[in-house]
C-alpha cells in the first residue's frame, strides 16, 4: 500500500503485513536418529522435498512464475506512481532475507526485465509497525540510501580450478573432483553459503597435501561462480569438458530458467567423459557431515556403506538412495557422470543464515567444519585410491521421458 513519507516524496509498501509468530520454535537444528533414519528410507512414491530435490510439478513452476510475472508489472505500476521505491518484508527477528524472490521478478538481471523502480527488504517487524501506521493515516517518514552500481549487460563468471596431479600411470588421466561456490547474495558475507563449503573442500585439500598422499588419480578441485543465479559456473564446466544437455526450445520454455526447463534431447559426450570418476560437493552451511546423498545409485550406495564403519565415530553414519537438488552436483550427474552431496547437520543455516544478512563469520562451527574436511579427505582418498571407478547410472535419455507441458507462454510483461 502507498505511504506518504514527505510532501514530496513517496514511498511504497508493498504486501500485506506478515504474521509473526510470538513464540517461534528454536531456530538451532540438529538430526537426531530419527531423521538419519528417514532419510535412509528410499521414498518409493518419489517425495524429496524436504531433501531440497524441486518439484517437477508443471502446475506449481505456472503459478510460481505468473507470481514473478506480476511483480514485474507492480514494480512499472509504481514507477508510473512516481513513487521512488518499494519496500517488502523479507524477515523477522533481525534476519534479512535477500535473493531473487524478494526482487520485483525472477529475471531483473535482463535487460528487457529491467526492474523498474528501485525496491529494499525490511524486517517483518519494521515492515509491520509502518503498515499498522500508515493503515490509520498516522504519516511516516523515512530516510532511505539505495546505492547501485550497473556494470555491462554481460558480466563474465569465474570459476577457480586446482588439483594434486595423480601418480599411477594407469590411472592419473582420471579425475576426482570436490567443490563448493564462491558467490553469495549481498545481505550477508556467504559465510555459510558457500564459504563453508568452499573452506571445507580447500582444508580437504590442505589434508591430502600436507600427508603428503601419492594418489593414483588426479584429485581436483573446483569452486564454482554463478550457482545462486542458476549452477552457471559448474554447468558451464561441465558442458565445457564432459558433455551437454539439450533444453526445448519451445517459446513458452524460455521463460523458464533453464535448470527448469525440460531436458529435449539425448547427452552429446565428450572425451573427458570416459576420465571423469566422481564429484563430491559441499553446499549446506558449515555442519558436520552426517552422511552422504548416493542419487539413486544402488552400487555407489553399497561402496559408500563401507566408509561408514571407520568414520562412525566422527558421527557419519548414514547412506541414503535418495537425491538431492539444487546445487553443484547436479550438472554432473545430468551427464550421467556420478556426483554427491553430503547430509549435513543443518544447525541454523535454514532457519536463519542462508540467504539472510546474518550469513557471516560468527555462524561458523569450526568444530563442525574440521569434522566434514577430514570426512571428505577420506572419501576423495579412498575414491582415487581404487582399482576402478564408481559406478555409473545409465546415461539419462529426457528425450524419452513423457514431456511435460508448461503452458506458460505469455505470461511475461513485455517492458512499457
Amino acid at each position: 500500500m502507498p505511504g506518504r513519507v514527505s510532501s514530496r516524496e513517496r514511498l511504497s509498501l508493498y504486501g500485506d503485513a506478515p504474521k509473526i509468530n510470538p513464540n517461534p520454535s528454536n531456530p538451532l537444528e540438529h538430526y537426531d536418529q530419527a531423521r538419519l533414519e528417514h532419510f535412509r528410507s528410499y521414498p518409493l512414491d518419489g517425495d524429496q522435498n524436504d531433501s531440497h530435490v524441486l518439484p517437477s510439478d508443471p502446475a506449481l513452476w505456472e503459478k510460481l512464475f505468473k507470481e514473478s510475472a506480476f511483480l514485474e508489472k507492480v514494480g512499472y505500476f509504481f514507477a508510473d506512481e512516481h513513487a521512488i521505491a518499494v519496500l517488502r518484508a523479507g524477515g523477522s527477528g533481525g534476519v534479512l532475507h535477500d535473493d531473487t524472490n524478494v526482487s520485483l521478478g525472477w529475471f531483473v538481471y535482463r535487460p528487457e526485465h529491467k526492474q523498474a523502480i528501485p525496491s529494499a527488504v525490511i524486517t517483518s517487524e519494521s515492515f509491520g509497525r509502518m503498515h499498522r501506521l500508515v493503515s490509520h493515516g498516522v504519516p511516516v517518514s523515512l530516510r532511505v540510501n539505495i546505492s547501485t552500481k550497473f556494470f555491462g549487460e554481460h558480466e563474465p563468471g569465474s570459476n577457480v580450478i586446482a588439483e594434486i596431479p595423480g601418480t599411477d600411470p594407469a590411472l592419473k588421466d582420471q579425475v576426482v573432483m570436490v567443490g563448493g561456490h564462491l558467490d553469495c547474495w549481498i545481505a550477508g558475507t556467504g559465510a555459510t553459503d558457500d564459504g563453508a563449503g568452499s573452506i571445507i573442500a580447500l582444508e580437504a585439500m590442505r589434508i591430502l597435501r600436507a600427508l603428503n598422499i601419492q594418489s593414483r588419480r588426479t584429485i581436483r578441485i573446483g569452486l564454482w561462480g554463478g550457482e545462486e543465479q542458476g549452477i552457471f559456473g559448474s554447468s558451464g564446466y561441465v558442458g565445457s569438458h564432459y558433455g551437454t544437455v539439450s533444453y526445448s526450445t519451445k517459446p513458452e520454455e524460455q521463460v523458464v530458467p533453464q535448470f527448469l526447463r525440460q531436458q529435449s534431447g539425448p547427452v552429446t559426450l565428450k572425451p573427458d567423459h570416459a576420465k571423469f570418476d566422481a564429484y563430491f560437493n559441499t553446499d549446506n552451511g558449515g555442519g558436520k557431515f552426517l552422511g552422504i546423498f548416493a542419487e539413486g545409485n544402488a552400487p555407489v550406495a553399497a561402496i559408500f556403506e563401507q566408509r561408514v564403519a571407520p568414520l562412525s565415530d566422527l558421527g557419519f553414519t548414514t547412506v541414503t538412495m535418495r537425491n538431492t537438488g539444487s546445487t553443484d552436483h547436479v550438472p554432473f550427474d545430468q551427464v550421467g557422470l556420478p556426483g554427491f552431496q553430503f547430509i549435513q547437520d543443518p544447525r541454523d543455516y535454514e532457519t536463519r543464515s542462508a540467504h539472510s544478512n546474518l550469513d557471516t563469520y560468527e555462524r561458523l562451527s569450526e568444530e563442525d567444519m574440521k569434522q566434514a574436511a577430514t570426512v571428505m579427505a577420506v572419501f576423495l582418498y579412498n575414491t582415487a585410491q581404487r582399482d576402478s571407478m564408481l559406478p555409473r547410472k545409465p546415461l539419462p535419455h529426457p528425450e524419452l521421458e513423457e514431456q511435460r507441458a508448461k503452458p506458460l507462454e505469455g505470461i511475461f510483461p513485455a517492458k512499457p
